[in-house]
């Protein structure tokens, strides 16, 4: 069985080299500046996004509209899907990175909050991740969410109130998932390089390193 690394592996080995260390209070400006520079993965997410906006503001002019008329159901069924993508999935976005982590063997799970930024992240302090693991953490919330919301219309399409719930979640945790691909862009940046990161929680920042080449 091959031997997990640490970050003492990283730091003290000629083997690797560090990419760049990212420090958690400025995870909007990584965020961003991997968008600016990335473009195949941030089209396609663009163009996803500005589809789920799209049918999100049809659905709720539609609620409102029908509202006016007396029929409340469509307008009820997006109203509390926003309320409950602004708390509970929040909550259940974040429980899907840690279960990710779990999966891949990582420990030392916590959680972390930027309230002046409304950023919400999940770290394993000191767990070396390699970059297919990594991949499986960040699409992790997306896929399982994107799952159970498609499974709702399904089961649900012919009551309005649960099925305007399923879509309207569908479309706004599209908006939660901006992170996670901004961070699959930089890894697409470097698709050249084998990285391994792994997240300081004391130092309150993440590190990025590469194997070097021969």
């Amino acid at each position: 069985m091959k031997r997990k690394l640490t970050p003492e592996d990283l730091k003290n080995s000629d083997e690797f080299e560090l990419l760049t260390e990212v420090t958690h209070s400025n995870l909007k400006e990584f965020v961003i500046a991997q968008i600016a520079e990335e473009k195949f993965i941030i089209r396609i997410y663009s163009v996803y996004q500005v589809v789920m906006m799209l049918i999100f503001t049809y659905l709720f002019t539609r609620g409102v509209v029908l509202g006016i008329k007396g029929f409340y159901e469509t307008l009820t069924g997006i109203v509390i899907a926003v309320l409950f993508s602004f708390s509970v999935l929040i909550v259940i976005h974040e429980l899907l990175h840690a279960g990710a982590y779990l999966f891949t063997g990582a420990g030392r799970i916590s959680f972390g909050f930027i309230p002046k930024k409304f950023i919400f992240y999940a770290l394993a302090d000191q767990q070396v991740i390699e970059s297919k693991d990594f991949h499986f953490v960040a699409l992790a919330p997306f896929v399982t969410v994107k799952l159970v919301c498609l499974a709702g219309l399904i089961l649900f399409f012919q009551h309005p109130i649960l099925m305007c719930f399923f879509l309207g979640i569908m479309c706004l945790h599209s908006l939660f998932c901006a992170g996670d691909v901004a961070m699959l862009a930089f890894y697409k940046l470097n698709s050249d390089k084998e990285i391994f990161n792994y997240d300081s929680k004391t130092e309150g920042k993440t590190y990025f390193y590469i194997r070097k080449q021969n």
